[in-house]
């Protein structure tokens, strides 16, 4: 039993191995809901390259765009991470509202660079590299180093 347990084991790590790393996609193979966000919000960039990173419980994809801005996404076609640090940053209109405002109002000469968010919380960074943690409801929580 214990030897059927461990060959079971290792086949398990071998196929999760094997698909470690990302692999090239085209941009109509993402979800319906990510290319409709992609083409939405940042219709005017151009797609460098787009991945699928498939592990073996997960799944998760990246378009990378020619002037570095990056999009990571989850499995349903989710963003979890938006990068844009041009001038313009993260677009306003993918950021929760009570972020924005808290940025606009404490932060006025600043801009969203970054934006992650997970199941309980957002992170931010700003153009002066200043980053601050919101709980899932957008309220401020603390900045971070």
């Amino acid at each position: 039993m214990k030897k059927l347990a461990l060959i079971i084991a290792v086949a398990l790590m071998s196929m999760s191995c094997d698909n470690d790393e990302p692999r090239v996609i085209d941009f109509n193979a993402l979800p319906k809901v990510s290319q409709e966000f992609v083409n939405t919000h940042f219709a005017d960039k151009q797609i460098s390259i787009v991945y699928l990173d498939k592990d073996f419980m997960d799944k998760d994809y990246e378009v990378i765009f020619t002037d570095g801005a990056n999009i990571d996404f989850n499995k349903n076609g989710e963003w979890t991470d938006v990068e844009d640090r041009d001038y313009n940053g993260v677009p306003d209109a993918i950021i929760p509202a009570k972020i924005l405002s808290f940025v606009k109002q404490k932060h006025p000469n600043n801009y969203i660079i970054e934006i992650s968010k997970d199941r309980n919380e957002y992170d931010v960074e700003l153009n002066n590299s200043l980053d601050i943690t919101f709980d899932k409801s957008g309220n401020f929580r603390r900045y971070d180093d």
